[in-house]
């Protein structure tokens, strides 16, 4: 069979009556022909393949912006970071808007007019000013890293919508709220259970929560760091927390897992399907979400006269005058807020049920 599409030396075609089109090359070092399955028998599809797949293999060296496209800065940067990233659902959304306004312009067709059109574009479709602002984050993020990589030799000012107002905020939760939220989570799911628990006694941001593991606990010194090993410590800080009496028992049953919120035997990735079905349950706003915990447990610490700072070193936030590396071994290093979290739980009235929790299965509602 002739080749097909041919791109760059590297082509389309089929191999032993196999179904796919495989992408096909000589390679001059090992002067051997090699392959690579598209996946697809439709050869549309597969010349697609063929197209990202050369894209990815010719990464430019200092190109100029004007003869960089913005889809190929963009499809290298999915391919090679974006995925990869815990927030890669909403990384993926934002390249496709990117990529339907922006169609085949270079980078160097990216002028504050036309930033202020695609702006309104994205407006026009209803997408509120921090989402906005979220999608032009990611376009970026993926222009910064194609510079820091000498794949462009410049990249455009990118600017940002600041304006907050339309912003909708997850409400936070009266005492009968978060208490019906709790007992509706001792009847779901038990990953679930646990990842409710484990946000109310720590604060932390929903990604944070599911990370945790038990090589983030120190039971001798009471502590738990947010920030597993390994990991880089970004502007959103992941803090060194007391371990309250209440999360204690379940760091303690639970620390022959991989991590603390697991479902099936594996890490659970996204909470957000399992939350709505639990607020759901619970009878509770929709508008609720995992940041309503971390919202309430905040306020909740400042009505009881737990100083700002204190809050702010619980919520991740650089705690001022605190720059001594092993101030987290002060017996009283966000003491209070410790003891606020204990006490708020104790006049829920709510039974907190640990014991058995890893033989707890799911349970349809």
């Amino acid at each position: 069979m002739p080749k097909q599409s041919e791109i760059g030396g590297y082509w389309l075609d089929h191999y032993r009556d196999r179904a796919f089109w495989f992408i096909t090359w000589y390679d001059a070092a090992t002067k051997q022909t090699k392959r690579v399955s598209t996946g697809t028998a439709d050869l549309r599809q597969a010349e697609g393949k063929l197209a990202e797949y050369v894209l990815l293999k010719a990464t430019p060296v200092k190109a100029e912006p004007a003869k960089v496209a913005l889809t190929e800065i963009f499809l290298r940067y999915w391919h090679e970071h974006g995925q990869k990233l815990p927030s890669h659902d909403t990384c993926k959304i934002a390249l496709a808007l990117w990529t339907e306004f922006w169609g085949e312009a270079y980078v160097s067709d990216i002028t504050v007019r036309k930033q202020e059109e695609f702006m309104a574009w994205l407006k026009a479709r209803g997408y509120k000013n921090s989402y906005v602002t979220r999608v032009i984050g990611v376009g970026r993020a993926a222009l910064r890293r194609a510079w820091k990589r000498e794949e462009i030799t410049s990249v455009p000012y990118i600017f940002t919508e600041t304006d907050r107002s339309d912003e909708e905020k997850a409400p936070t939760l009266t005492k009968p709220e978060m208490k019906a939220l709790i007992e509706a989570a001792t009847r779901w799911h038990h990953h679930t259970y646990v990842f409710v628990m484990v946000a109310i006694n720590t604060l932390a941001r929903p990604d944070a929560n599911l990370d945790l593991r038990p090589a983030q606990v120190d039971l001798e010194y009471g502590l738990l760091d947010l920030n597993p090993k390994g990991r880089k410590r970004t502007k959103k800080g992941r803090a060194i927390v007391p371990i309250t009496d209440t999360l204690r028992p379940v760091l303690l049953q639970l620390s022959d897992q991989e991590r603390y919120v697991m479902w099936a035997n594996k890490p659970v990735k996204n909470i957000l399907f399992s939350f709505k079905q639990l607020v759901k349950n619970a009878g509770l706003d929709p508008r609720v979400s995992p940041y309503s915990i971390r919202h309430t447990m905040a306020k909740e610490m400042r009505a009881r006269g737990v100083p700002w700072e204190e809050i702010k070193g619980w919520l991740g936030h650089k705690i001022p005058g605190v720059t001594e590396v092993y101030a987290q071994f002060d017996p009283q290093y966000l003491s209070l807020g410790r003891q606020a979290i204990d006490a708020y739980i104790a006049e829920l009235g709510v039974a907190v049920a640990w014991q058995g929790l890893k033989e707890v299965g799911p349970q349809a509602q």
